[in-house]
């Protein structure tokens, strides 16, 4: 009865609680870090994930996906998840951190499963079955290799997508080994919903025909086996095909936008390298990089192209010879370099090498090492017992790295430096550590920050866009001008580009071109926070009133305003007669920038209406002791000071106000109050 249980129920408990326990241990301290690059424009500046009234919209516009046109993308189900996240934890980094580890947790459990099942269709018996599944799922679980994927809230699409596809594999495995139905339909979905997180998903039809003639127990003659393998996988590859072209159709236009100018060639010679560097840090992850770069390769005959080429032959000769012996092994190599290549061979990307595309292919070479290493053990109980305690000792040693590994991305400045140790021409590690810098004060590590960035790559459009947001933060503003003009000829069509070319005309006052500046940053991001706070502050100014409410109304009432527009929305309240609306903006706008003069004094003004003359004094003497305190700041003061009985200060305030204007017109009634001065 046991066994049955074991059979229906005990592997999927114990694979899931194991994978949960060793998650949680793992990654318990990356709960609380921080958000990374990508993040700020597919999550933090993403308009669409704050309102679950957006879900309809993320299965048919891309513009969804990202504020950024050229890293647009057809992920749908990402963004529910990322949606779910930011309405959890209201839009904290804990919260995507968290469904990320139950991700994470889930995929390894689908790992152990997925492996067990292969190892016995590979001939494994009922022990290396059992150890296999706990020892892939713990594997899975802890391995630094995959810290990248799980910390990296970007990255939840290659996680999330795995989940998915690996599920599918699975799922078809256990329909065909059980005869069930429900196991290809449910393989089905999950390939679809795989797809519909990442396209990588797409490699999902390949895997099951690898699995049907390597690993398939069919008695069928070649032939006949080769058109019901065909006849059982095609209805899963037409979804894949049918979701590839509505992807193409949807994201086509962007994605041939924003592809690298790297060739196919040099990047598919390249990978070479990167498929020999993922191999080597499956077995000793002690050369981790976030954001490592590479020289591109140009030939087939270069030293370190010609090694990875040479070994690659060699990988697929041996696999070949021992298809038969270990036809696991055999299937997780070409599992590996299957689900690598939507991502690693011709497909020009920017990025030569990133940790988190090797996540699902991090199972083809786990499945190898289980495949010959149970395989080894399984002869003697003296090599039980050393395999065992050997997966033990490994999987502890490989928990403590990935929690060592979980604190270097903790923030930008512990990532982006840690980047640049492993590669210090990296211009992008130099400028996000040069932003983690900033948010802790340092403007001086910022600015060189940036400059580092510029001189490494000056057609890089981010280094100059950072370096004119902080000339504008330092009110630098000609050096801003000069910086947001530069990026916009580099990049006219990014939108922070154009936003930050409106705020500096904002700086400078010039509120009709910055009004043009933020309308384009909206057309290329509808809902761009950002743009739309700045477009209302621009028609406020220019007197557009009406316009301004109509922006500011839904910002205000999300509380997504910045200190500028707590303004205008609070002159706007107060000349629509609400007070109290009007003081609650001005409040916000001065906390969040006490240097707004006019939020100051106006905030001023409704307390001397109000009758609340100690708060009103406040703010007067606040802005009176200004070497440039204008005629009404120093008018109000008086009376305020007056009445609360400060009768010799009041009579200085009338003094100072009148050297400063003596034919200022208040200055009569504040004689009429005072009596005339001595």
């Amino acid at each position: 009865m046991m066994g049955a249980w074991w059979e229906r129920r005990g592997r999927v408990l114990v694979a899931v609680v194991l994978a949960a326990v060793l998650v949680a241990i793992a990654y318990d301290n990356g709960l609380d870090n921080g958000f990374h690059f990508d993040d700020g424009h597919s999550v933090q500046d993403n308009a669409y994930l704050r309102d679950l009234s957006h879900l309809p919209t993320y299965f048919t516009d891309v513009r969804a996906f990202s504020p950024l046109a050229e890293n647009r993308s057809y992920r749908p189900l990402l963004l529910v998840g990322y949606a779910l996240s930011y309405q959890w934890g209201h839009g904290e980094a804990w919260a995507f951190h968290l469904l990320s580890f139950i991700l994470h947790a889930l995929t390894a459990a689908a790992a152990g499963l997925l492996a067990r099942r292969l190892l016995a269709a590979a001939g494994h018996g009922e022990w290396a079955q059992r150890v296999g599944l706990m020892a892939g799922t713990a594997l899975f679980a802890v391995h630094p290799l995959l810290t990248e994927t799980v910390n990296y809230i970007s990255a939840r699409s290659s996680l999330q997508g795995a989940t998915f596809a690996l599920s599918s594999v699975l799922l078809y495995v256990w329909g065909r080994e059980t005869g069930r139905r429900a196991g290809l339909i449910g393989a089905a979905l999950c390939l679809a919903a795989g797809m519909l997180t990442k396209l990588t998903a797409v490699t999902v039809p390949a895997l099951l025909v690898l699995w049907e003639l390597l690993l398939a127990k069919d008695p069928e003659p070649p032939i006949r086996r080769l058109k019901a393998v065909a006849l059982r996988v095609l209805p899963i590859a037409l979804v894949a095909g049918a979701l590839t072209v509505l992807h193409e159709a949807l994201v086509g236009a962007y994605a041939r936008g924003a592809r690298s100018d790297i060739t196919a060639w040099s990047h598919l010679l390249t990978q070479t390298q990167v498929w020999m560097r993922y191999q080597a840090l499956f077995i000793w992850p002690q050369d981790l990089c976030a954001d490592l770069t590479m020289r591109w390769s140009q030939s087939p005959l270069e030293g370190p192209t010609a090694r990875a080429i040479l070994f690659v032959v060699a990988v697929m000769v041996a696999a070949w010879v021992g298809r038969r012996r270990w036809p696991a092994a055999t299937f997780g190599i070409l599992w590996y370099y299957i689900t690598l290549s939507p991502t690693n061979s011709f497909m020009p990307l920017s990025e030569p090498a990133t940790e988190h595309r090797v996540y699902i292919a991090f199972f083809g070479l786990l499945l190898v090492l289980l495949d010959l290493g149970l395989g080894w053990a399984a002869v003697t109980r003296a090599r039980k017992l050393a395999f065992v305690g050997a997966t033990v000792v490994v999987a502890a040693l490989l928990t403590a790295t990935t929690i060592t590994r979980n604190r270097v991305w903790r923030d930008d400045v512990t990532l982006w430096g840690s980047v640049i140790q492993c590669a210090p021409d990296n211009a992008r590690a130099h400028l996000n550590y040069g932003r983690g810098l900033l948010g802790l004060g340092d403007r001086v590590g910022a600015r060189r920050e940036y400059d580092k960035c510029a001189e490494l790559w000056p057609r890089y459009p981010f280094c100059v866009i950072n370096q004119a947001a902080l000339a504008w933060i330092e009110e630098r503003y000609a050096d801003a001008d000069r910086y947001a003009q530069a990026a916009l000829q580099l990049a006219p069509g990014n939108v922070y580009a154009r936003h930050w070319r409106g705020v500096v005309d904002l700086a400078l006052e010039r509120y009709a071109d910055a009004a043009r500046a933020f309308e384009s940053a909206l057309e290329v991001a509808p809902g761009f926070d950002d743009a739309e706070r700045g477009l209302a502050v621009a028609l406020f100014e220019q007197g557009d009133l009406e316009g301004a409410t109509r922006l500011l109304t839904p910002l205000a009432a999300a509380g997504a305003l910045d200190g500028p527009s707590w303004f205008a929305w609070g002159y706007l309240r107060q000349r629509a007669g609400d007070p109290a609306a009007a003081l609650e903006a001005y409040d916000r706008a001065l906390t969040l920038d006490p240097k707004l003069k006019r939020a100051r004094y106006n905030r001023a003004v409704l307390h001397h209406q109000a009758g609340r003359l100690d708060l009103a004094l406040l703010d007067y003497a606040e802005l009176a002791g200004s070497p440039d305190a204008g005629p009404d700041v120093l008018y109000n003061l008086a009376l305020a000071q007056w009445g609360t009985g400060a009768q010799d200060a009041a009579r200085q305030t009338r003094a100072r106000l009148a050297r400063l204007v003596p034919d200022y017109p208040g200055l009569a009634t504040l004689d009429q109050t005072m009596g005339p001065p001595p």
